[in-house]
């Protein structure tokens, strides 16, 4: 997705944040994933939070609160106090997308949240078991198109459920959506047979993809990734471009001070730019969204607007 790389600003580095922010933080701060332990969001924060810990002088406690495509955990960070003790994670799927698959969102993405950064932007992936019928994106639209209603499609959170919705609507499948709410659970399905297609992150698959366990069709990125790059893209296969990422930042509730967020969007971005943090992102398929407060909410209000009218092309209804 080139588009993304102009997301990803200068640096904010005023000489008065690390003063404003000195008295911060002066006790444990929670950190809470929306996500599963094991997921792309939660291994990224995970290395995160330990030199933010060191840098700061007090641990980042990482708390899994998953469910609803994140907006679980992110509505039980934004009730906490705005002091800078709670700390959520804004993605794709709790902000954008949710505004539109959920009927009563019980917070306002634009409104009820502070921003820290962007942290990450990752790929989809369309992988199939390995005794699925088919090794390519044409094999895969034959035997799909050839069995209406069989074939369900797996996917743990919004990028891939509007991800195999927009796959089935520009090539005409009948595929039933299963929504999970672990993506370790959904892999744990494929790879026993209960599931043959699947929508994911690339990062999560990888290992499986590396050892040949599945079968990787189709990426959703508008180029092909360096960690794959003989897969091809989905814009590259369908009539018409389907291309959904994931993308995650650190938030706060509505009302945190701003010498706070500066200081820790400061102390993320320098982390985010460390050999060790460049190189794992790397290694899992994903690319940093280092940059001011202002670049990642940007980000949110550019594609609120995309997953709205996606979602609608994909006819996916709110629930």
């Amino acid at each position: 997705m080139h588009r993304r790389t102009a997301l990803v600003l200068s640096l904010a580095a005023p000489s008065v944040v690390r003063a404003q922010g000195a008295g911060y933080p002066n006790r444990p701060v929670r950190m809470i994933v929306p996500f599963a332990a094991g997921t792309t969001a939660d291994a990224i924060l995970r290395m995160v939070a330990a030199p933010l810990g060191a840098a700061l002088g007090q641990p980042f406690i990482i708390e899994n609160r998953g469910g609803a495509n994140g907006t679980v955990g992110l509505s039980q960070a934004l009730r906490a106090p705005p002091d800078g003790y709670v700390l959520g994670q804004g993605t794709n799927s709790n902000t954008a997308a949710a505004l539109y698959l959920m009927r009563n969102l019980p917070y306002d993405p634009l409104r009820d949240l502070a921003i820290v950064g962007g942290l990450y932007v990752v790929p989809t992936v369309l992988i199939v078991a390995p005794s699925f019928p088919a090794d390519d994106v044409a094999g895969f639209l034959t035997t799909v198109r050839a069995a209406p209603g069989r074939y369900a499609y797996g996917h743990p959170h919004a990028t891939g459920a509007a991800a195999g919705a927009s796959v089935s609507a520009v090539a005409g499948l009948d595929m039933t959506s299963v929504s999970y709410a672990s993506g370790p659970q959904m892999l744990n399905d494929l790879l026993g047979g209960q599931l043959q297609v699947v929508f994911t992150d690339i990062s999560s698959t990888l290992p499986l993809l590396r050892a040949g366990r599945v079968k990787v069709l189709a990426i959703s990125s508008a180029a092909r990734s360096p960690v794959l790059p003989d897969v091809p893209t989905l814009r590259e296969l369908l009539p018409r471009p389907v291309e959904f990422v994931g993308w995650g930042g650190m938030v706060a509730p509505a009302g945190t001070p701003r010498p706070v967020l500066l200081r820790l969007n400061e102390e993320v971005n320098r982390i985010l730019a460390t050999p060790e943090l460049a190189a794992f992102l790397r290694g899992i398929g994903a690319e940093s969204l280092a940059g001011p407060p202002q670049a990642f909410e940007g980000l949110m209000r550019q594609q609120i607007p995309l997953w709205a009218e996606a979602l609608r092309a994909a006819r996916v209804e709110p629930e």
